[in-house]
Formats: C-alpha cells, structure tokens, sequence
C-alpha cells in the first residue's frame, strides 16, 4: 500500500482501538503501560534496550509476513496486541493495535470489524462525488487543499456543460461527465489523484511530474477527451479546457488558483492546454502570440460590408479582441470554433446567402442563443424586423446610422449581463448539486444501518444504484412509453437505496438463517415489502414528496413479477410501476452475484443466464431487453476496483484475520 493509504488505515483503526502505531523493522519492540497516566510510552530506546520483550508479537508478524495476537497483563488491567505485516512503499512494516479489556471495550471480534467496515463505508461516502465516483470537493477541502509536494496540477474544465444538458437533456450531461472521468482515469497513474470541485469542473493531481512529461500528459488527455465517444449520444463531441502548473514551495491550493486562471485562458479558444510557460498546444505560433498577449473578451462582428465591420472595430477594438465575418455561413464556423468563447455577436440582417435571421435560426436550434448574446445593428428599422429579431432571441437592437458612445455602452451592458447570469446558474447549480449530493450520502448511511443489521455487503447500496442508473439510460434511449425525464431517472436511482428498508422489521434469526427458510419464515421474510412501505407511509408531512412515493412503490413492488406470481399484491405486467420493475431485475442480479450466508455468489454470466430463462421470475421482456444490452458494461463498473478504494480492501482483509487471530 501507499504511505497515504497507510495513514487512512490506521486513521480508521484508531476509532477501534486505543492506540495504533507503524513499526519499521529497526523500531519493534515491545509496548510499556504507564499505568498512573493511562498512555503508552513511545521511546524506543526504552522498548529495545530497557525491557526487551521475550514474546514480541510484532517481532513474529515481520519474520512471518502474518497476523499475532497476544493478551499482556500489566499490574490490574489486560491488553489485547494485535501486530499485523504490511508492506509501505514496497518496505516491510507492522501495523501494531492495542485495547485494554474492560466492560466498557469487551466487544466480539466479528462486531468490532463490521464497525470498521462501517466506518470506512462512511468515509467512502463522504468522500465520494455522487455522480463520478471521484474524490469531490469535501475530499479536495479537508485532506489536499493545504498539502505541499512537488507535483503537477491542472484544472479540467468541460467546453459548454450547459449546452449538452440543454440541447440532449441533463442525462446526456451526467454521460459526458462520466466519459471525462473514465478517459482521464485510463490516461492517469494509481497515484494521480482526480477531484470533481463542482459542475463540469475537475482537479488534477499528478506527484511527481517534470514539466516535459506534465505538458505531455495533459495533452494525451486533451486529445483522447475529443476522440471520446459518449455512450448513447453518439453526435456529442466533447472537449475541455486545461490550466496546469508545476508546484513550487505553494500549498496545492495556492497551486490550483493559478492553474485555475491559465484554464480560464485555455476557453478563450476552447479545446486547449495552457501551461505555465503560456505554450498553448495544438495552435499556430500567431495565435500563440495573441493569447499571450491579453485576455480580452472576443466580440464577433458579422456584416457583408467591409466598412461597417471596420468602423464597429475600431469603437470596440481597444477593450475587446475582435473577429470579423463576411457572411452567414462564415459566422457559423466561428461561432462552432469559438462557442461560448464568443462574449457576444454584432450581426447585421441583410447580407449575401444566409442572412442574420438565419443565423439566429440556427443559434435557437443548437441552443446558442442561450449561451451567446446578440445584437442586431441594421439600417432595416422597421417594426416587423426589430419585432421578428426579438422574438428569436436578439439582446438588443441598435438603428443605423448610430453612435459611437451607444454602440460601445450597449455592447458592454449586455456583456454584463450575461456574465452575472452565468454567474447566478453557476451558484443555483452549485447549490442544486450540494442538496442532492447530501440527499444521497443520507439516504446511503441509513441503508448501510439497514445492510449492518442485515449482515450483507456494504456494496450492495452502490451495487443496486448503478445497476438501476444503466438500466434506465438503456430503457429511455430503446423507449419513450413511461416518459421518464432525467430527474425522473435519479430520482428513482436515489430511492432504490431503500428497497429493502423493510427488513428493519425482520427477526435477525430469519434475516442471518445460513440455511433455507422454512415456509413459515418465508411468509415472514416477504413481510420486508409491506413493512417497509408502511415505513414510508407514515411519512405524513412528506406524502407529497416524489421521492417518497417512488421510494415507497420500490419498497412495496420490487418482489413483483410480470406474470403475477409475485408478492405481495401480485400485480402483473405493466401494473407494476417501472421504478419497481427496474430495481427488481438489479435487486436480483446482485444477489445472485454476490455471497450470502445461505449461498455463493454465482459468476456474470451464470445470473444472467438465470434471469433469461425465468429461474428468478418473470422480467419484462423490455427490460430483459435493456440488461442483454448492458451485461458487458456491468462487468466493467461493478468489477473495476479503483485505487482509492484499496483501503477497503485492507480492512476487509484486516477483519478477517482478526476473527481467526483476535481468538488465538
């Protein structure tokens, strides 16, 4: 494990255990109690000269690679020492955990290690974006922000986030998200550390990087982020706009500030890398220059006269950097090129080919209109054509012939405006995030009380919502029978972590039976649907909420088959709302694929072949349909282990060795 993850390990363990301590192999020795204060000496000297130990557990652990377990009595109190080897950066170590045993800290081995299990689940969760599964703000805030070592750091920021959601819908926004996330993870080291701050905006953190291979690597994931393809909106080209720095004697914060500000360079053209050095990849030396240069906002003027072009020029061209067209159909490749690059269009109405009204017709359709400000400047004054440029969008309207002091005031005013409004969507979305982030890292915490009393895994919440979110991108891109908006879809994928809330209310006997149930404990296990629901129901002063009533139609029908011979209502076919439908057929999945007390987790292939041929009941032939379509994506995000995840594994480890060693 890394030095990190070692720190996060014994972090976890001092919540169990009284003291913690990483032994190297020139510093094990034995442990001393000063009884009149309580605490454990931490001299070395004293440990390895003064009083050598004739039994050093931790002494055993290294020369072994294993776990010992000892009980030390010293004056009226018992010990319990745990010593277990590790390895640190590749360097042999020991991990060593003391209790001292009293009424109040007597707890069995099994307990004591599903409460660290718990814990770590706990810090996962907080942690954790919601959405990505990458380390989120809080991570960035309490753990790196102040941290100080040599690295690379760059901020990653999604070209035009609001104009997928807009144009494709808020699913389609969360997909290239996700892409983002998986291109960069393939291009990036277990070490490298990827943080979503909030939005479409993300934090990375390469240690130990020269400047060669740091411009390198940014540009590979530059590059490959275009080359992606978004699963199920296969016309999105995707791209995103990169500042990084090399840290010098900075904290990363102070580091992330200052990439932060060459990011912000990087979209004035988009689709580029802006480094420390000011080198923007992939652009010709001109540009180069030009960027250098300034960072004035870019104003676009589109007018088949040469003149008018240069008179609107030279009124603007001392605050803002100015393009020129000539046509329609020129201004369209600026404004794909530019994007929101653009801070706002002058556009004249009559020209050559497209004129301005088709420009705008094409701005509402993609949705740039939205985005990018315009103003119509024309002779054409008359009432339908001031009247018809409003109606599809125009900011502004300015008369020929006109004035200098106008025309500069009403440019800068409408750029204004537009800013303070991408600044309120910024914070609403920020706001928006945050509540639905914290909505989710609740309703996860109380199933994971739910899952301890159960004694399943604590990855079965995770397993459930992930299952539930691919199979109702599938259902909605094959169908549009059950018109399920994006917010429909995370909605039922948030509530699905209460599918089996019900259980509370089962006797653990029958919960925990390794064995088959008898046919009366059955009839008592099938209770968790109904008990759950009336749970749910109860909820008086939220009946209203949404979620609460997909929430209580998945507590109540996820046992529901589609030829009835389901429990407990048997509802049959599409009687059977689809948030139950979905989380059934995910519900099942998982726990054919997962270990239980009463059975073995069968492979992939196995439970899905189980489900195809009715030996779980009867599916929908939909959403038979829609799981053939992503059985080998489930593969992929159930079974990828990412490295920040590792310190779960060595607690699961941890735990099983302390039931068979905690009893030696």
């Amino acid at each position: 494990m890394t030095q990190k993850q070692a720190e996060r390990l014994v972090e976890h363990l001092k919540n169990i255990f009284m003291y913690v301590r990483v032994l190297r192999p020139d510093e094990i020795g034995d442990f001393i109690i000063d009884e009149e204060n309580g605490k454990l000496c931490e001299c070395y000297a004293v440990w390895n000269k003064a009083m050598p130990c004739l039994n050093c557990i931790s002494e055993k652990a290294l020369r072994e690679k294993s776990q010992k377990s000892k009980l030390e009595c010293v004056a009226s109190n018992v010990y319990q020492v745990i010593a277990r080897y590790v390895e640190i950066e590749g360097e042999p170590c020991v991990i060593e955990m003391i209790n001292r045993l009293d009424d109040e800290t007597l707890m069995d081995s099994e307990g004591r290690q599903n409460l660290v299990s718990k814990l770590n689940s706990y810090s996962e969760e907080l942690y954790r974006d919601a959405l990505t599964g990458v380390f989120n703000r809080r991570y960035f805030e309490d753990q790196i922000r102040d941290a100080s070592f040599c690295c690379g750091v760059a901020m990653i920021d999604l070209d035009d986030f609001k104009l997928y959601n807009d144009t494709y819908g808020h699913n389609a926004g969360d997909m290239a998200l996700d892409t983002i996330v998986k291109t960069v993870n393939r291009c990036t080291r277990r070490t490298d550390r990827l943080i979503r701050l909030g939005g479409d905006e993300f934090l990375l953190v390469l240690p130990e990087m020269d400047e060669e291979n740091f411009v390198q690597k940014l540009k590979q994931i530059q590059s490959q982020i275009h080359e992606a393809q978004v699963p199920g909106y296969s016309k999105m080209r995707l791209s995103v706009s990169v500042g990084g720095v090399l840290t010098r004697d900075e904290t990363i914060g102070e580091a992330a500030m200052r990439a932060d500000q060459l990011m912000y360079l990087a979209k004035q053209r988009k689709n580029m890398v802006v480094t420390e050095k000011d080198q923007i990849l992939g652009c010709q030396d001109d540009v180069v220059r030009q960027e250098n240069r300034r960072e004035k906002q870019r104003i676009l003027i589109v007018d088949d006269s040469e003149m008018n072009r240069i008179i609107l020029s030279e009124i603007l061209q001392d605050e803002y950097d100015i393009i020129e067209a000539s046509t329609g159909e020129e201004c369209l490749r600026l404004l794909e090129e530019y994007g929101t690059g653009l801070a706002l269009i002058l556009l004249d109405i009559v020209m050559p080919g497209m004129d301005g009204f088709g420009v705008l017709d094409y701005m509402n359709r993609n949705h740039w209109i939205e985005e990018v400000p315009v103003i119509m400047i024309s002779s054409e004054d008359s009432t339908a054509f001031v009247r018809r440029a409003y109606e599809q969008g125009v900011s502004d309207y300015i008369s020929r012939p006109f004035d200098a002091k106008v025309v500069y005031q009403r440019v800068f005013n409408t750029i204004k405006l537009y800013a303070k409004q991408r600044r309120l969507v910024t914070l609403v979305t920020e706001q928006i995030y945050e509540k639905e982030k914290n909505n989710q890292m609740m309703i996860s915490i109380l199933s994971h009380i739910m899952e301890f009393r159960n004694g399943e895994s604590g990855l079965h919440v995770h397993h459930i919502n992930v299952l539930t979110s691919m199979l109702l991108e599938r259902l909605v891109q094959k169908t549009d029978r059950y018109h399920l908006s994006w917010s429909d879809q995370l909605m039922i994928t948030t509530a699905s972590a209460l599918h089996d809330i019900g259980k509370m209310g089962i006797d653990e006997n029958i919960l925990n039976k390794p064995g088959r149930l008898t046919k009366e404990e059955f009839e008592e296990m099938k209770k968790h649907t109904l008990i759950g629901a009336s749970m749910l129901k109860s909820l008086e002063l939220y009946q209203d909420e949404k979620l609460v009533q997909i929430a209580y139609q998945i507590c109540r029908w996820h046992h529901e088959r589609y030829d009835g011979k389901g429990y407990p209502d048997g509802l049959k076919g599409e009687e059977i709302p689809i948030a139950a439908q979905v989380v059934s057929i995910a519900d099942v999945y998982d726990a054919l694929t997962s270990e239980r007390v009463y059975k073995s987790a069968y492979t992939h292939e196995k439970a899905i072949e189980m489900i195809l041929n009715g030996e779980c009941g009867t599916f929908s032939p939909l959403m038979l349909e829609c799981l053939l379509d992503i059985k080998d994506a489930i593969c992929e995000e159930l079974n990828t282990i990412s490295e920040e995840k590792q310190t779960s594994i060595q607690i699961e480890k941890l735990k099983k060795n302390l039931k068979s060693g905690g009893q030696s």
